[in-house]
């Protein structure tokens, strides 16, 4: 490693392969942003996922121009080509070595806590904390989804513009030979999968209030896992005497991971030539994916093709703002009601909400007798309250039909279990008359709460 990177350095410092360079970009309009004197495998992440793209751009321009003729593939073009190739495998590496001191660090003892396997004890997947969502090098580690530093990188535009059929790299040419377009499309690589993961914390209520996400490596169209049903209760025993009974403290979940799709287009010149199109379709996908996994997360009703989300799975607790009708909500009254319901459970403390977005504002107005904000109990200061806009402010209890409803628990007891990652189709003709590229993303989810009675649902919240 260290050899590598003194001769990738060798080839940075090079002023006359630098100036080269320069010059070979410059013909074709492109100037590299200037950088501060750090060296590339040690610049902040953010700046060196920038550099990086930025110079993939360039080196995929000047591959485009040597193969447009012969005569343009000069020594100088090659010069070129190597040292902006030394700058993007010198930064690679950097990332690497970054993502695999951070999986140290947090992983706590590694790939063993992070193997899921069904209640046979077969492995049949990657269990990701929710604490690994938020750090895509920790996610890359734990899927072994590292980036290759001898040249096989590459970045989502990249892989769109193959599936569209456009100009790409070697990387992303090798990676569509395992698919087919008409066969469900092509598997998004997984050096790209842990970006799409880490992008969806923020777009999910659920992954922000601690969820985690198993990735599933096994083709069965389902399978089962062991949960939590009961917690068995201990006794006294005298000697020789017979052990007291208990109710089943286990039973069998069986997760069948269900297709979701979605469809979007965008136009040929912006996924030609766009610098910012990777941060862009990982917002896309984020954003799409993610509020429909809220949505049938929280309130999925188990009938397919639909998931079983939080409020119709059996042993989830359920608390009434009032009957018949329901009521306002005008206090944290009722989430002290839910937390004992979930501790007389012997199940972990709450320690989130997901409110509808009419609630987060009612809860931030909740004001005492005397007009000052209404200061939230103790036993809620470490909670998190969350927002998401999948939960309706319409819902029907008895008279009233304005009502909604407020998840409570310790999510770290609920998992997504994803199959075959994030696969992209190509519509070949849909949008060929407007001058569009057609995609539908697509991929395979369920969701498991591993303790149902560690939730609670507040129903019948009026405005």
């Amino acid at each position: 490693m260290d050899n590598t990177i003194h001769d990738l350095r060798t080839v940075i410092g090079n002023r006359t392969k630098a100036l080269t360079a320069k010059a070979e970009l410059g013909k074709l309009g492109i100037v590299l942003k200037e950088q501060r004197d750090v060296p590339a495998n040690c610049l902040e992440r953010s700046e060196a996922l920038e550099r990086r793209a930025e110079l993939r751009r360039a080196s995929n321009a000047l591959s485009s121009h040597g193969r447009e003729k012969h005569e343009n593939l000069t020594d100088n073009l090659v010069t070129a080509l190597e040292y902006v190739h030394a700058e993007i495998n010198l930064i690679s590496i950097g990332l690497d070595l970054e993502d695999s001191a951070n999986a140290r660090l947090g992983s706590g003892s590694g790939a063993a806590e992070s193997e899921l396997r069904d209640h046979s004890g077969q492995k049949i997947g990657t269990m990701l904390a929710n604490a690994d969502l938020r750090d895509a090098g920790r996610i890359a580690a734990k899927l072994g989804a590292h980036s290759n530093s001898t040249g096989g990188d590459m970045s989502l535009g990249d892989f769109f513009r193959g599936v569209a059929g456009m100009r790409t790299n070697e990387a992303v040419r090798a990676s569509l030979s395992e698919g087919t377009n008409s066969a469900g499309g092509y598997t998004v690589p997984s050096i790209l999968l842990p970006g799409i993961l880490n992008a969806l914390v923020p777009a999910s209520a659920l992954l922000q209030a601690g969820a985690n996400v198993a990735v599933i490596n096994q083709q069965a169209s389902s399978f089962k896992i062991a949960a939590t049903d009961t917690i068995p209760t201990a006794a006294w025993r005298s000697e020789n005497g017979s052990v007291a009974e208990s109710d089943p403290a286990f039973r069998s979940i069986t997760i069948t991971p269900r297709s979701l799709a979605f469809r979007f287009k965008v136009s040929r010149e912006l996924l030609q030539d766009s610098p910012g199109l990777d941060t862009a379709l990982r917002t896309a996908i984020a954003q799409a994916f993610g509020k429909e996994l809220d949505r049938a997360g929280l309130r999925g009703s188990g009938t397919a093709p639909e998931i079983r989300g939080l409020l119709n799975i059996t042993g989830v607790n359920a608390v009434d703002m009032a009957l018949p009708d329901g009521a306002a909500m005008t206090n944290y009254n009722k989430f002290i009601n839910a937390t004992r319901l979930i501790k007389d459970a012997d199940a972990p403390a709450p320690t989130a909400a997901i409110v509808s977005t009419r609630e987060d504002e009612t809860i931030a107005l909740f004001a005492d007798t005397t007009g000052q904000p209404l200061r939230r109990p103790e036993a809620l200061s470490d909670w998190k309250f969350i927002t998401s806009s999948q939960i309706p402010i319409n819902l029907t209890v008895g008279a009233s039909s304005d009502c909604s409803e407020a998840y409570v628990g310790n999510f770290g007891l609920f998992t997504y279990f994803i199959r075959e990652g994030v696969s992209v189709q190509l519509l070949n003709e849909l949008y060929a008359e407007t001058g569009q590229v057609g995609f539908v993303c697509h991929t395979r989810v369920d969701v498991a709460a591993m303790y149902a009675k560690a939730f609670a649902v507040i129903t019948g919240i009026t405005a």
